[in-house]
This record gives C-alpha cells, sequence and structure tokens, in this order.
C-alpha cells in the first residue's frame, strides 16, 4: 500500500566497557614511554641549552638504540636456544 512505512528499531551502538590484556599493556607502555620522553628531554634540554643540539642528541642516541637492537637480534638468531641473555653469555 501506498503512503506505509516500516520502521526498523535499531539497537543503539554501544562501547565495550572492558580492556584486554594487550589493550591495559599498551597504556601502561605507552604512558611510561611519552612520561619518559617529557623528563628526558628536559634533563637533556638543562644540558645542552639549544633545541637544535637537543634533537642531534636524539638522533644519536636513536641510532645507537636500533644498531643495538640489530646486534642483539643478530646473536639471538646465530643462538636459537632457551635462556635468554643467560645462554647467550654463557657461550660467549
Amino acid at each position: 500500500m501506498p503512503g506505509t512505512e516500516t520502521i526498523v528499531a535499531r539497537p543503539e551502538p554501544t562501547f565495550v566497557r572492558g580492556l584486554g590484556l594487550l589493550d591495559s599493556t599498551m597504556i601502561v607502555a605507552g604512558s611510561m614511554i611519552g612520561s619518559g620522553i617529557f623528563i628526558v628531554s628536559a634533563d637533556i634540554m638543562r644540558q645542552v641549552g639549544s633545541p637544535g643540539w637537543l634533537l642531534l642528541v636524539w638522533l644519536v642516541t636513536g641510532a645507537l638504540t636500533i644498531s643495538a637492537a640489530l646486534s642483539y637480534g643478530e646473536l639471538a638468531a646465530m643462538m636459537p636456544h632457551a635462556g635468554g641473555n643467560m645462554s647467550i653469555y654463557g657461550r660467549l
């Protein structure tokens, strides 16, 4: 029939009120890293006194961190045994 419409009631979308293990871990890690960046930057800025030097320090430490992570990854790939650091230190 013309002029008759069927109204379909849709449930209202709601957020899930719960955090899983991954969600909680990411929140804690993000707050630790985020607050650490602000605290460390303030200390570095007091030491170097210039924003340019601050950026240079962050770039150098970032490069050192990446090279250390790659080196540690190579060691772990060369010695694929259970035991973490102790298996690497015991074989060096």
